[in-house]
């Protein structure tokens, strides 16, 4: 389950972050962008949902005391970033169906935001993995 867990949420990083950085080079928020975020949230849900898994099983054990903390920071964060990560994704169907220019061309400050609070839980997670 570890495995798949890390394959999800690795796939995760790349939807998200391609839909984020292929938002702002274009300039203007696009279908195909809202569909990258929504690939990425729903990767990110399902490799969190088999973390939690792991987790209550309490097949994943940290080595050290660091290890542990990092993997509390990066619940705590996830839950954050996924939350936003919806939100974000809601505003964007929002802003596709307004159509209003303003918003369109402007929607990327959003997105390179909760991309950059999303990557917090994903490097701890990673950290506190190696650990």
């Amino acid at each position: 389950m570890l495995v798949a867990a890390i394959i999800l949420i690795s796939l995760a990083l790349v939807a998200y972050t391609a839909g984020v950085w292929a938002e702002r080079i274009a300039g203007r928020l696009r279908p195909f962008h809202v569909v990258l975020f929504g690939a990425g949230l729903a990767f990110d849900a399902s490799g969190t949902w088999l973390m939690s898994l792991i987790a209550q099983a309490g097949t994943h054990d940290s080595a050290t005391a660091t290890g542990g903390v990092l993997m509390n920071v990066m619940a705590v964060t996830g839950l954050i970033a996924l939350v936003l990560m919806a939100v974000h994704f809601l505003w964007a169907v929002v802003v596709l169906v307004r159509n209003r220019d303003a918003e369109l061309r402007t929607f990327h400050r959003l997105s390179v935001i909760v991309w950059a609070i999303w990557l917090i839980p994903y490097f701890t997670g990673m950290i506190g993995a190696m650990l």
